[in-house]
């Protein structure tokens, strides 16, 4: 999705092993082709290894390769490489697809390298945590994403997520009020658009970039000790009847009850926010904070954005999130049982392939509409269903409407 989702190639790939972990674990059966097939649902027109034949000596010996020291015949890992290779001639439907996202989460090198320079609040806010904490209920709920830059064009978007942009320039902040005034949906996180791109703060308030199209102001930031207790929060009702009124139903219990306010929890950083137009949704319990805003939303032109002011756990997250790109009319790929993942890919022609990727260790059945080709047995969809083995995939192509 950097790439402005043009297609790419998997440069280097292990069969087996790597040798530089303390410890090198194998893949399991039928795990390289399964995660090269993930490759390719997410864009990849190509996946290839390193390396072709095992070295005899040197540091990468012991790294796996596709002719391995031994004889190939009785080698796992050949086997499934020259499974795989004799599977990749039959898709030159997937040549040139492209998948689309609705939802795009900004990512910025400048700011994550500014942000994890010593001497900040807290150096337990790091940016890969951040990207996890939202791209985790995504990709649980098949809601595909793409990875954008806050000056990139974010028009075709209907959800923007920012789960840190400490160092953001005047041209991406005004491209994200742009956004959400013709209509789009935001959501920040804390510490974020605090400084410019040579890490001056932003003065007249936190946080200097977004103050307007976030509607509120933040006086100071109260990170968490390390080994601090959760900070408490209690949300609003609201937060949870309409999650209920789309049928979002609960996988982990954490005590939330859907039709009355109650608490969720924050971690690693806490902040006193005063509103300024914000609507609060969610707010701090006990402590200095108590009853203060913790998570709010503001209307901006056609557009809403909402402001984290905590680290929400992540089942209030899920729950949060899922809100979120619903009212923002993000659906995702396909429902699919826990541990499948669905990604779409289009052709020029108006087409669409629709992978199937089984990472559990037990099968599955998917429920589809009959009709679809799966392009790697030539078998069509029943009504039944499509049963996929463990770490099994399939790709198929559906019908056009």
């Amino acid at each position: 999705s950097l790439g402005h989702g043009r297609p790419w190639i998997r440069m280097e790939q292990t069969t087996n092993r790597v040798n530089w972990r303390p410890v090198n674990a194998a893949k399991r059966p039928g795990q390289m082709r399964l995660w090269s097939y993930q490759a390719v649902a997410r864009g990849a027109d190509g996946v290839m290894f390193f390396q072709w034949r095992q070295s005899r000596a040197g540091a990468e010996k012991w790294h796996s390769a596709m002719v391995p020291h031994g004889p190939v015949e009785s080698n796992p890992a050949w086997q499934e490489s020259k499974r795989l290779g004799n599977e990749l001639k039959l898709l030159d439907t997937v040549c040139g697809s492209r998948g689309r996202a609705e939802v795009a989460i900004l990512h910025d090198w400048e700011s994550w390298w500014a942000l994890e320079l010593p001497s900040k609040p807290s150096t337990e806010l790091l940016q890969m945590d951040q990207l996890r904490a939202y791209y985790q209920p995504l990709f649980d709920a098949n809601v595909t994403a793409d990875f954008a830059h806050p000056e990139g064009d974010l028009s075709g978007y209907r959800l923007v997520l920012v789960p840190n942009l400490y160092l953001v320039s005047d041209k991406g902040a005004a491209n994200l009020e742009r956004f959400v005034e013709a209509g789009g949906t935001v959501m920040v996180s804390f510490f974020s658009g605090i400084v410019d791109p040579n890490e001056h703060v932003r003065l007249g308030g936190y946080p200097g970039a977004f103050r307007k199209l976030l509607g509120l102001r933040v006086e100071d930031f109260l990170p968490l000790a390390t080994g601090a207790p959760p900070v408490r929060l209690l949300d609003d009702p609201l937060w949870s009847k309409r999650l209920a009124a789309v049928g979002q139903s609960p996988r982990r219990s954490v005590g939330v009850r859907l039709e009355t306010a109650d608490e969720a929890q924050g971690e690693l950083w806490s902040e006193l926010i005063e509103a300024e137009g914000a609507e609060v949704i969610g707010t701090f319990v006990g402590g200095d904070l108590d009853g203060r805003p913790a998570v709010t939303q503001h209307g901006f032109g056609r557009g809403v954005s909402y402001y984290l002011g905590t680290r929400l756990d992540p089942r209030s997250m899920e729950r949060l999130l899922h809100r979120v790109w619903t009212e923002a009319g993000v659906t995702a790929v396909i429902e699919a049982p826990p541990g499948v993942e669905a990604v779409r890919r289009h052709t020029h022609e108006g087409g669409s392939l629709l992978f199937l990727l089984n990472h559990n260790d037990g099968p599955v059945t998917v429920s589809l509409p009959g009709g679809a080709e799966e392009l790697l047995s030539g078998d069509r969809v029943g009504s039944e269903g499509l049963r996929l083995g463990p770490r099994e995939v399939a790709i198929l192509e559906e019908p056009l409407t």
